[in-house]
Protein backbone atom coordinates (compact mmCIF):
# COMPACT_ATOMS: atom_id res chain seq x y z
CA UNK A 1 0.00 0.00 0.00
CA UNK A 2 1.07 3.38 -0.69
CA UNK A 3 1.94 5.53 2.20
CA UNK A 4 -0.76 8.11 1.23
CA UNK A 5 -3.31 5.35 1.75
CA UNK A 6 -2.32 3.86 4.99
CA UNK A 7 -4.11 6.14 6.91
CA UNK A 8 -5.95 3.58 9.36
CA UNK A 9 -5.22 4.19 12.89
CA UNK A 10 -3.72 7.85 12.37
CA UNK A 11 -4.86 11.13 14.44
CA UNK A 12 -5.96 13.98 12.69
CA UNK A 13 -2.15 15.59 12.71
CA UNK A 14 -0.78 12.59 11.68
CA UNK A 15 -2.81 12.09 8.45
CA UNK A 16 -2.67 15.69 7.57
CA UNK A 17 1.47 14.98 7.86
CA UNK A 18 1.31 11.91 6.73
CA UNK A 19 -0.77 13.30 2.92
CA UNK A 20 1.81 16.53 2.89
CA UNK A 21 4.85 14.03 3.01
CA UNK A 22 3.75 12.39 0.26
CA UNK A 23 1.07 13.99 -2.08
CA UNK A 24 3.18 17.37 -3.52
CA UNK A 25 6.57 14.17 -4.56
CA UNK A 26 3.47 12.69 -6.85
CA UNK A 27 3.38 15.98 -9.03
CA UNK A 28 7.09 16.34 -9.79
CA UNK A 29 6.49 17.09 -13.84
CA UNK A 30 9.46 19.31 -15.16
CA UNK A 31 6.60 21.72 -16.19
CA UNK A 32 5.41 22.68 -12.42
CA UNK A 33 2.08 21.82 -13.41
CA UNK A 34 -0.34 19.31 -11.04
CA UNK A 35 -1.30 16.16 -11.93
CA UNK A 36 -4.99 16.14 -11.36
CA UNK A 37 -5.77 12.29 -10.88
CA UNK A 38 -3.20 9.42 -10.46
CA UNK A 39 -3.73 6.02 -11.13
CA UNK A 40 -2.84 3.61 -8.21
CA UNK A 41 -1.26 0.24 -9.20
CA UNK A 42 -0.60 -1.67 -6.36
CA UNK A 43 1.64 -0.35 -3.97
CA UNK A 44 2.53 3.02 -6.19
CA UNK A 45 0.62 6.01 -7.30
CA UNK A 46 1.54 7.06 -10.67
CA UNK A 47 0.22 9.40 -13.58
CA UNK A 48 -2.30 7.60 -16.22
CA UNK A 49 -1.07 6.02 -19.39
CA UNK A 50 -2.08 4.22 -22.61
CA UNK A 51 -2.57 1.60 -21.47
CA UNK A 52 -4.81 2.04 -18.53
CA UNK A 53 -7.23 2.46 -21.54
CA UNK A 54 -7.01 -0.79 -23.40
CA UNK A 55 -10.48 -2.04 -23.14
CA UNK A 56 -11.86 1.13 -21.60
CA UNK A 57 -14.80 2.48 -23.29
CA UNK A 58 -14.18 6.33 -23.64
CA UNK A 59 -15.62 9.43 -25.40
CA UNK A 60 -14.40 11.18 -28.42
CA UNK A 61 -13.05 14.92 -28.19
CA UNK A 62 -15.00 15.94 -31.35
CA UNK A 63 -15.15 19.46 -31.28
CA UNK A 64 -12.17 20.53 -29.45
CA UNK A 65 -10.45 22.71 -30.98
CA UNK A 66 -7.15 21.48 -29.27
CA UNK A 67 -7.52 17.66 -28.73
CA UNK A 68 -5.56 16.15 -25.78
CA UNK A 69 -3.41 13.12 -27.33
CA UNK A 70 -6.08 10.58 -25.67
CA UNK A 71 -7.99 9.89 -22.37
CA UNK A 72 -4.78 9.76 -20.23
CA UNK A 73 -4.13 13.34 -20.74
CA UNK A 74 -7.48 14.13 -20.01
CA UNK A 75 -7.54 12.33 -16.68
CA UNK A 76 -3.89 13.21 -15.67
CA UNK A 77 -4.53 17.43 -16.39
CA UNK A 78 -8.73 17.39 -16.62
CA UNK A 79 -8.66 18.96 -12.81
CA UNK A 80 -5.05 20.12 -12.77
CA UNK A 81 -6.08 24.01 -12.34
CA UNK A 82 -8.63 22.64 -8.76
CA UNK A 83 -5.48 20.71 -7.68
CA UNK A 84 -2.78 23.04 -7.66
CA UNK A 85 -4.61 25.72 -6.20
CA UNK A 86 -6.59 23.90 -3.56
CA UNK A 87 -2.90 22.48 -2.18
CA UNK A 88 -1.58 26.09 -2.49
CA UNK A 89 -4.62 27.10 -0.76
CA UNK A 90 -3.94 24.38 2.02
CA UNK A 91 -0.11 25.01 2.52
CA UNK A 92 -1.01 28.54 3.23
CA UNK A 93 -2.94 27.41 6.11
CA UNK A 94 -0.40 24.66 7.21
CA UNK A 95 2.15 28.06 7.08
CA UNK A 96 0.19 30.38 9.25
CA UNK A 97 0.18 27.60 11.61
CA UNK A 98 3.83 26.38 11.47
CA UNK A 99 5.60 28.68 9.34
CA UNK A 100 6.77 25.92 7.12
CA UNK A 101 6.66 27.12 3.57
CA UNK A 102 5.72 24.40 0.75
CA UNK A 103 4.29 24.10 -2.59
CA UNK A 104 5.01 24.17 -6.60
CA UNK A 105 1.93 25.30 -8.16
CA UNK A 106 1.51 25.79 -12.22
CA UNK A 107 -1.27 27.21 -13.48
CA UNK A 108 -2.62 26.50 -16.42
CA UNK A 109 -6.70 25.63 -17.57
CA UNK A 110 -7.06 21.98 -17.61
CA UNK A 111 -3.52 21.46 -19.36
CA UNK A 112 -4.10 18.20 -21.27
CA UNK A 113 -0.54 16.60 -21.86
CA UNK A 114 0.76 19.29 -20.09
CA UNK A 115 0.78 22.19 -22.80
CA UNK A 116 -2.04 24.30 -23.69
CA UNK A 117 -6.08 23.62 -24.27
CA UNK A 118 -9.10 25.79 -24.62
CA UNK A 119 -11.20 23.75 -22.17
CA UNK A 120 -11.92 24.67 -18.83
CA UNK A 121 -14.49 25.80 -16.25
CA UNK A 122 -15.45 28.66 -13.75
CA UNK A 123 -14.44 26.04 -10.84
CA UNK A 124 -11.24 25.96 -11.86
CA UNK A 125 -10.40 29.39 -11.45
CA UNK A 126 -11.95 29.38 -8.16
CA UNK A 127 -9.61 27.03 -7.28
CA UNK A 128 -6.81 29.08 -8.43
CA UNK A 129 -8.50 32.23 -7.47
CA UNK A 130 -8.74 30.80 -3.92
CA UNK A 131 -5.04 29.89 -3.54
CA UNK A 132 -3.81 32.89 -5.01
CA UNK A 133 -5.30 34.82 -2.84
CA UNK A 134 -4.60 32.94 0.33
CA UNK A 135 -0.82 32.84 -1.03
CA UNK A 136 -0.82 36.99 -1.08
CA UNK A 137 -1.28 36.34 2.78
CA UNK A 138 2.26 35.39 3.22
CA UNK A 139 3.96 36.21 -0.46
CA UNK A 140 7.18 37.60 -1.09
CA UNK A 141 6.87 40.99 -3.23
CA UNK A 142 8.07 39.27 -6.11
CA UNK A 143 5.18 36.60 -6.30
CA UNK A 144 2.83 38.78 -4.76
CA UNK A 145 2.75 41.31 -7.70
CA UNK A 146 2.68 38.36 -10.50
CA UNK A 147 -0.28 36.51 -8.25
CA UNK A 148 -2.07 40.08 -8.35
CA UNK A 149 -1.37 40.23 -11.88
CA UNK A 150 -2.53 36.74 -12.31
CA UNK A 151 -5.98 37.53 -10.52
CA UNK A 152 -6.33 40.71 -12.58
CA UNK A 153 -5.83 38.56 -16.01
CA UNK A 154 -8.55 35.99 -14.81
CA UNK A 155 -11.33 38.25 -14.38
CA UNK A 156 -10.32 39.59 -17.70
CA UNK A 157 -10.51 36.88 -19.43
CA UNK A 158 -14.19 36.00 -18.49
CA UNK A 159 -15.40 39.41 -18.96
CA UNK A 160 -13.94 39.12 -22.58
CA UNK A 161 -15.14 36.07 -23.38
CA UNK A 162 -18.74 37.13 -21.81
CA UNK A 163 -18.53 34.34 -19.88
CA UNK A 164 -19.41 31.72 -22.32
CA UNK A 165 -17.14 28.59 -23.37
CA UNK A 166 -17.31 26.01 -25.05
CA UNK A 167 -17.17 22.91 -22.49
CA UNK A 168 -16.94 19.54 -23.72
CA UNK A 169 -19.83 19.22 -26.71
CA UNK A 170 -21.92 22.48 -26.09
CA UNK A 171 -21.68 26.29 -25.26
CA UNK A 172 -21.88 26.82 -21.37
CA UNK A 173 -23.19 30.74 -21.03
CA UNK A 174 -22.30 31.35 -16.81
CA UNK A 175 -24.11 34.09 -16.89
CA UNK A 176 -27.20 32.21 -16.98
CA UNK A 177 -26.23 30.36 -13.54
CA UNK A 178 -27.62 32.10 -11.03
CA UNK A 179 -26.58 30.04 -7.75
CA UNK A 180 -22.61 28.75 -7.13
CA UNK A 181 -21.03 29.88 -10.61
CA UNK A 182 -22.47 33.39 -10.10
CA UNK A 183 -21.00 33.53 -6.38
CA UNK A 184 -17.80 32.94 -7.89
CA UNK A 185 -17.73 35.46 -10.53
CA UNK A 186 -18.60 37.59 -7.62
CA UNK A 187 -15.41 36.51 -5.98
CA UNK A 188 -13.26 36.75 -8.95
CA UNK A 189 -14.01 40.16 -9.97
CA UNK A 190 -13.74 41.19 -6.29
CA UNK A 191 -10.33 39.61 -6.06
CA UNK A 192 -9.25 41.48 -9.21
CA UNK A 193 -10.46 44.42 -7.57
CA UNK A 194 -8.88 44.12 -4.40
CA UNK A 195 -5.67 43.40 -6.44
CA UNK A 196 -5.69 45.96 -8.82
CA UNK A 197 -7.81 48.63 -7.26
CA UNK A 198 -9.44 49.15 -10.29
CA UNK A 199 -13.27 49.78 -9.84
CA UNK A 200 -14.70 47.90 -13.04
CA UNK A 201 -13.82 44.78 -11.29
CA UNK A 202 -15.89 46.09 -8.77
CA UNK A 203 -18.50 47.15 -10.93
CA UNK A 204 -18.92 43.29 -12.41
CA UNK A 205 -19.10 42.09 -9.27
CA UNK A 206 -21.73 43.82 -8.00
CA UNK A 207 -23.86 43.13 -11.17
CA UNK A 208 -23.30 39.54 -10.59
CA UNK A 209 -24.44 39.58 -6.96
CA UNK A 210 -27.37 41.79 -7.89
CA UNK A 211 -28.47 38.88 -10.37
CA UNK A 212 -27.15 35.95 -7.66
CA UNK A 213 -29.40 33.75 -5.17
CA UNK A 214 -26.82 32.08 -3.53
CA UNK A 215 -27.59 33.64 -0.56
CA UNK A 216 -31.12 32.60 -0.72
CA UNK A 217 -31.21 29.32 -2.24
CA UNK A 218 -29.48 25.86 -3.53
CA UNK A 219 -29.87 24.17 -7.15
CA UNK A 220 -32.21 21.73 -5.34
CA UNK A 221 -33.98 24.74 -3.55
CA UNK A 222 -34.19 26.52 -7.03
CA UNK A 223 -36.01 22.74 -8.36
CA UNK A 224 -38.70 23.20 -5.93
CA UNK A 225 -39.41 26.72 -6.66
CA UNK A 226 -39.56 25.96 -10.82
CA UNK A 227 -41.33 22.45 -9.84
CA UNK A 228 -44.90 24.34 -10.31
CA UNK A 229 -44.07 25.27 -14.21
CA UNK A 230 -41.23 22.89 -15.06
CA UNK A 231 -41.72 19.06 -16.49
CA UNK A 232 -39.07 17.43 -14.46
CA UNK A 233 -37.92 15.99 -17.89
CA UNK A 234 -36.54 19.25 -18.90
CA UNK A 235 -33.88 18.24 -16.62
CA UNK A 236 -31.61 16.66 -18.97
CA UNK A 237 -29.66 14.21 -16.93
CA UNK A 238 -32.77 12.83 -15.84
CA UNK A 239 -33.41 10.73 -19.15
CA UNK A 240 -30.17 8.87 -17.91
CA UNK A 241 -33.32 7.65 -15.58
CA UNK A 242 -36.03 7.07 -17.94
CA UNK A 243 -39.40 5.46 -16.69
CA UNK A 244 -37.84 4.65 -13.56
CA UNK A 245 -38.25 7.78 -12.25
CA UNK A 246 -41.07 8.56 -9.89
CA UNK A 247 -42.96 12.11 -9.69
CA UNK A 248 -41.50 14.67 -8.14
CA UNK A 249 -38.01 13.16 -8.33
CA UNK A 250 -34.86 14.40 -10.12
CA UNK A 251 -31.20 13.09 -10.87
CA UNK A 252 -28.67 14.41 -8.97
CA UNK A 253 -25.31 14.40 -10.66
CA UNK A 254 -22.68 17.03 -9.28
CA UNK A 255 -26.04 18.55 -7.78
CA UNK A 256 -25.29 19.14 -4.10
CA UNK A 257 -21.63 19.35 -4.25
CA UNK A 258 -21.37 23.11 -5.72
CA UNK A 259 -21.08 24.03 -1.72
CA UNK A 260 -17.60 24.31 -1.50
CA UNK A 261 -18.13 26.84 -4.74
CA UNK A 262 -20.50 28.81 -2.64
CA UNK A 263 -18.68 28.82 0.44
CA UNK A 264 -15.34 29.36 -0.64
CA UNK A 265 -16.24 31.95 -2.41
CA UNK A 266 -18.77 33.67 -0.13
CA UNK A 267 -16.64 33.17 2.82
CA UNK A 268 -14.10 35.64 0.25
CA UNK A 269 -16.09 37.89 -0.61
CA UNK A 270 -17.32 38.77 3.08
CA UNK A 271 -13.47 39.15 3.64
CA UNK A 272 -12.71 41.65 1.23
CA UNK A 273 -15.91 43.42 0.69
CA UNK A 274 -18.75 43.07 3.37
CA UNK A 275 -20.48 45.66 1.84
CA UNK A 276 -21.46 43.38 -0.91
CA UNK A 277 -21.60 40.56 1.33
CA UNK A 278 -22.06 41.17 4.69
CA UNK A 279 -21.80 39.09 7.80
CA UNK A 280 -25.48 37.72 8.17
CA UNK A 281 -25.42 36.99 4.76
CA UNK A 282 -22.56 35.04 4.53
CA UNK A 283 -23.72 33.21 7.89
CA UNK A 284 -27.19 32.34 5.85
CA UNK A 285 -25.25 31.36 2.76
CA UNK A 286 -23.12 28.87 4.34
CA UNK A 287 -26.22 27.54 6.69
CA UNK A 288 -27.89 26.95 3.22
CA UNK A 289 -24.81 25.22 1.40
CA UNK A 290 -24.03 22.85 4.20
CA UNK A 291 -27.76 21.76 4.81
CA UNK A 292 -28.24 18.83 1.71
CA UNK A 293 -25.35 17.51 2.92
CA UNK A 294 -26.52 13.96 3.54
CA UNK A 295 -28.63 13.88 0.41
CA UNK A 296 -27.14 10.81 -1.28
CA UNK A 297 -24.78 9.91 2.01
CA UNK A 298 -25.57 6.64 3.84
CA UNK A 299 -23.70 6.20 7.37
CA UNK A 300 -21.00 5.09 5.68
CA UNK A 301 -19.34 7.98 4.15
CA UNK A 302 -19.17 6.90 1.11
CA UNK A 303 -21.41 8.85 -0.77
CA UNK A 304 -23.30 7.92 -4.38
CA UNK A 305 -21.96 9.32 -7.75
CA UNK A 306 -25.82 8.96 -8.58
CA UNK A 307 -29.06 9.64 -6.38
CA UNK A 308 -32.37 10.74 -7.09
CA UNK A 309 -34.10 14.21 -4.72
CA UNK A 310 -38.19 13.85 -4.38
CA UNK A 311 -38.81 17.17 -4.20
CA UNK A 312 -42.37 16.50 -3.17
CA UNK A 313 -41.26 14.32 -0.01
CA UNK A 314 -38.18 15.90 0.53
CA UNK A 315 -36.45 12.33 0.90
CA UNK A 316 -33.51 10.87 -1.31
CA UNK A 317 -32.64 7.23 -2.73
CA UNK A 318 -29.78 5.63 -4.65
CA UNK A 319 -30.47 5.98 -8.39
CA UNK A 320 -31.19 2.45 -9.91
CA UNK A 321 -28.74 0.29 -12.34
CA UNK A 322 -29.95 1.26 -15.35
CA UNK A 323 -29.39 -0.10 -18.85
CA UNK A 324 -26.42 1.85 -20.84
CA UNK A 325 -27.69 4.58 -23.73
CA UNK A 326 -26.50 4.46 -27.29
CA UNK A 327 -23.65 6.43 -27.74
CA UNK A 328 -25.55 9.25 -29.20
CA UNK A 329 -27.95 9.82 -26.09
CA UNK A 330 -24.85 9.81 -23.26
CA UNK A 331 -25.53 13.21 -21.25
CA UNK A 332 -21.99 15.29 -22.28
CA UNK A 333 -20.83 12.93 -24.41
CA UNK A 334 -19.45 11.39 -21.61
CA UNK A 335 -19.64 7.11 -20.98
CA UNK A 336 -19.71 7.54 -17.36
CA UNK A 337 -23.10 9.37 -17.83
CA UNK A 338 -24.14 6.77 -20.42
CA UNK A 339 -26.34 5.17 -17.62
CA UNK A 340 -26.85 5.33 -13.52
CA UNK A 341 -26.07 2.72 -10.78
CA UNK A 342 -25.14 2.61 -7.52
CA UNK A 343 -21.32 3.29 -7.75
CA UNK A 344 -19.59 5.66 -5.16
CA UNK A 345 -17.46 8.82 -5.08
CA UNK A 346 -15.27 10.52 -2.64
CA UNK A 347 -15.76 14.21 -3.62
CA UNK A 348 -18.75 15.00 -1.83
CA UNK A 349 -17.00 14.49 1.24
CA UNK A 350 -13.77 17.19 0.39
CA UNK A 351 -16.63 19.76 -0.37
CA UNK A 352 -18.68 19.02 2.50
CA UNK A 353 -15.79 19.46 4.76
CA UNK A 354 -14.39 22.47 3.82
CA UNK A 355 -18.02 23.99 3.87
CA UNK A 356 -17.83 22.64 7.46
CA UNK A 357 -14.98 24.20 8.17
CA UNK A 358 -16.28 27.84 7.10
CA UNK A 359 -19.75 27.30 8.36
CA UNK A 360 -18.05 26.75 11.49
CA UNK A 361 -16.21 29.58 11.54
CA UNK A 362 -18.71 32.40 10.50
CA UNK A 363 -22.26 30.88 10.95
CA UNK A 364 -22.88 30.89 14.90
CA UNK A 365 -26.33 29.02 14.03
CA UNK A 366 -25.00 25.91 13.23
CA UNK A 367 -21.18 25.81 14.52
CA UNK A 368 -21.54 23.12 16.32
CA UNK A 369 -23.16 20.86 14.10
CA UNK A 370 -20.82 21.95 11.23
CA UNK A 371 -17.46 21.53 13.23
CA UNK A 372 -19.57 17.95 14.48
CA UNK A 373 -20.11 17.27 10.85
CA UNK A 374 -16.15 17.92 9.98
CA UNK A 375 -14.80 15.63 12.81
CA UNK A 376 -16.78 13.10 11.42
CA UNK A 377 -15.64 13.70 7.83
CA UNK A 378 -12.06 13.69 9.14
CA UNK A 379 -12.15 10.47 11.24
CA UNK A 380 -13.19 8.53 8.27
CA UNK A 381 -10.65 9.89 5.37
CA UNK A 382 -8.70 6.81 4.92
CA UNK A 383 -7.47 5.03 1.80
CA UNK A 384 -10.66 4.01 0.89
CA UNK A 385 -11.79 7.45 0.69
CA UNK A 386 -8.78 9.14 -0.64
CA UNK A 387 -9.47 6.74 -4.13
CA UNK A 388 -12.06 8.76 -6.75
CA UNK A 389 -14.28 6.12 -7.58
CA UNK A 390 -15.70 3.22 -5.58
CA UNK A 391 -17.59 0.35 -6.41
CA UNK A 392 -18.92 -1.36 -3.48
CA UNK A 393 -19.92 -4.84 -4.63
CA UNK A 394 -17.76 -4.90 -8.25
CA UNK A 395 -21.46 -4.49 -9.88
CA UNK A 396 -21.86 -0.98 -10.41
CA UNK A 397 -18.85 -0.44 -12.41
CA UNK A 398 -18.28 -1.99 -16.01
CA UNK A 399 -14.69 -3.40 -16.75
CA UNK A 400 -14.74 -0.97 -19.84
CA UNK A 401 -15.23 2.07 -17.38
CA UNK A 402 -12.33 0.36 -15.02
CA UNK A 403 -10.45 3.63 -15.45
CA UNK A 404 -12.08 5.51 -13.00
CA UNK A 405 -11.27 3.26 -10.18
CA UNK A 406 -8.22 2.79 -8.15
CA UNK A 407 -7.22 6.29 -8.70
CA UNK A 408 -6.41 9.06 -6.15
CA UNK A 409 -8.85 11.71 -5.37
CA UNK A 410 -8.13 15.14 -6.82
CA UNK A 411 -9.94 17.05 -4.05
CA UNK A 412 -9.41 15.26 -0.86
CA UNK A 413 -5.72 14.87 0.09
CA UNK A 414 -5.98 19.28 -0.44
CA UNK A 415 -9.54 19.37 1.47
CA UNK A 416 -8.22 17.26 4.60
CA UNK A 417 -4.69 18.75 4.57
CA UNK A 418 -6.71 22.55 4.72
CA UNK A 419 -9.17 21.64 6.86
CA UNK A 420 -6.58 20.23 9.53
CA UNK A 421 -4.80 23.03 9.62
CA UNK A 422 -7.44 25.87 9.70
CA UNK A 423 -9.11 23.77 12.50
CA UNK A 424 -5.86 24.17 14.31
CA UNK A 425 -5.64 27.70 13.80
CA UNK A 426 -8.75 27.79 15.28
CA UNK A 427 -8.14 26.36 18.06
CA UNK A 428 -10.76 23.21 17.44
CA UNK A 429 -8.19 20.60 17.57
Amino acid sequence: MHPLLDLDGLDFEAKARRISDHFLALHDHPSGIFYSLMKIDGDAIRPFQPSDFEGVTTFDFKGWRIKPAGSWEYRNNENSLTTAGYWLAAQVERYHVTGEADGRPGWMGKPYGFKLSDQTSGDQYLFAGWGLAAYLEIAPEADAARSREMLAGMADYWKGIDYKIFYLNHVWDNRKNLHAYNAIFVYLNTLAHQATGQEKYLTEAREFRAAGRWDQETTLDEWRREAATKDPHDWPPNRLVGDQLKPGEYLCWETTIHSLFAAVSAAGIHQMRPDILDRDGLARTLEKWLEPWTLGVEDDLLPYYFFLVNLNEGTWRPAPHTPKLPRSEWFLGQPGLSQTTERRWTEPLGRTLVTAMLAGEHSPAVANEAKSIARRIMAAINGTRMQWQIDPDGKQIAPDRSDVINTLSSEIPSSYVFSFWRGRRLGWW
